[in-house]
């Protein structure tokens, strides 16, 4: 009984300061908010794309801070709704200011079979190791077959571009599902 009663009193010493936002990180220290926010200076991707092909995703962006944790992705689609936040994990060379792009796959669930001119949004932004989020980007894009994404604008067309991550959402066919009949 004694064992058990000392088991519960260190899970609870483990258990409260979780509770009251004293937190450690893997070789991280206290997570304190405050300090500045990332801020997502400039951001492209095509508004078309033929199905099954890779959309790029491209931003730059500053931290002061250094902290920059994650890319906080949302779609929305037309006919079919919100999809579950994707989190894009940044790298560690990458959390003070970053340049490159983020992939999404749109052969993805049923993103081959989804109608000609499917309407997606992709809302982006980035969130900081206390919690502060960047400015939201938003991106259309209509899925249709043929489409070719063009080269990047400035500051994306010259030097050398890290991928950033993958955005790992699968599409749903709303007809297929019976949705919006």
């Amino acid at each position: 009984m004694k064992k058990i009663a000392a088991v519960v009193f260190m899970g609870a010493l483990v258990a409260l300061p979780m509770k009251m936002g004293c937190s450690k990180s893997l070789g991280e220290g206290v997570i304190k908010p405050g300090g500045n926010a990332p801020v997502i200076t400039h951001w492209f991707a095509s508004k078309e794309l033929s199905r099954g092909d890779t959309w790029k995703i491209y931003l730059e962006a500053n931290d002061p801070d250094g902290d920059m944790r994650q890319f906080v992705c949302v779609f929305d689609q037309v006919g079919y709704g919100s999809y579950s936040a994707e989190y894009v994990v940044i790298k560690k060379r990458h959390r003070e200011k970053l340049r490159g792009y983020l992939n999404f796959f749109s052969s993805a669930g049923a993103g081959l079979q989804m109608p000609e001119w499917t309407q997606l949004r992709l809302t982006a932004y980035i969130r900081d190791k206390g919690r502060n989020t960047s400015n939201k980007v938003v991106f259309p894009l209509v899925l249709t077959v043929g489409a070719k994404q063009g080269p990047p604008p400035p500051p994306f067309d010259h030097g050398a571009l890290d991928k950033l991550g993958t955005i790992m959402v699968e599409l749903v066919n709303p007809a297929a599902m019976g949705i919006g009949r």
